[in-house]
């Protein structure tokens, strides 16, 4: 019994340092490690007619972390707080919750903060300039580990490795045209629906090639496995 209090002591403070860790950051972290960035193509907000809607849904794999921060950015979009800090959204996801993210111009008559519908503590607004914005979508995870490499950034539960990287979450969104109330489903690459387990978590004969060493730049020839890994390097 005192074991297993341990055991919860240790995950209930890891989880405490992961929510504070995603609060304190608030600029997007720069990033080519494939499983901690997720990417969308395309997003758009024009006043008057459309905006971007993004969910982000944490569905409690059995791989997962109980909370995974995320930042999420705005990539060639002018906002109204036109910096690095203005251009993302940063917010803790657990399990079982889907937050949810506005791109929108900063005027529009219902999505704003003067809605009691859009100021909960899971809904996010990246506002816009009144003009017409296009560009694209950038997600990196939070992790408390994020110095780790790939393959040992998780936390061992029984003996189940639980991961914080964006593989463990399904990431989905809109551009939503209002005037036909309808819109276009955006594609990520490198959430839940866009990875693959990568090898195996304890062998290390996998036959991936050249893999993540440290968190975000230097690789190797050694053939490791790279375990829920996103997009490609």
């Amino acid at each position: 019994m005192k074991q297993f209090n341990k055991i919860m002591l240790l995950l209930l403070f890891g989880f405490v340092v992961l929510a504070q860790s995603a609060q304190a950051q608030t600029t997007a972290r720069d990033t080519r490690n494939s499983a901690s960035l997720a990417i969308s193509p395309y997003a758009q907000a024009v006043p008057n007619d459309s905006y971007t809607f993004i969910g982000v849904s944490h569905p409690s794999l059995d791989t997962a972390l109980t909370q995974i921060g995320v930042a999420l950015e705005v990539i060639d979009m002018t906002t109204t707080l036109n910096n690095t800090a203005g251009r993302v959204a940063i917010f803790t996801v657990d399990a079982g919750e889907t937050h949810r993210v506005f791109v929108v111009n900063q005027s529009h008559s219902t999505i704003n903060t003067s809605n009691s519908s859009f100021t909960d503590a899971r809904t996010h607004l990246i506002n816009t300039v009144d003009s017409a914005q296009f560009g694209s979508i950038r997600i990196t995870s939070v992790s408390e580990r994020p110095e780790n490499a790939a393959a040992s950034r998780f936390v061992t539960v029984g003996s189940t490795p639980k991961f914080d990287n964006l593989a463990q979450l399904n990431i989905w969104g809109i551009v939503f045209i209002e005037s036909a109330g309808t819109g276009f489903a955006m594609e990520f690459v490198g959430d839940g629906q866009d990875s693959t387990l990568g090898g195996s978590l304890t062998n290390i004969n996998s036959t991936l090639g050249e893999v993540d060493v440290t968190a975000d730049s230097t690789t190797s020839t050694n053939e490791i496995a790279r375990p829920y890994r996103g997009i490609g390097r």
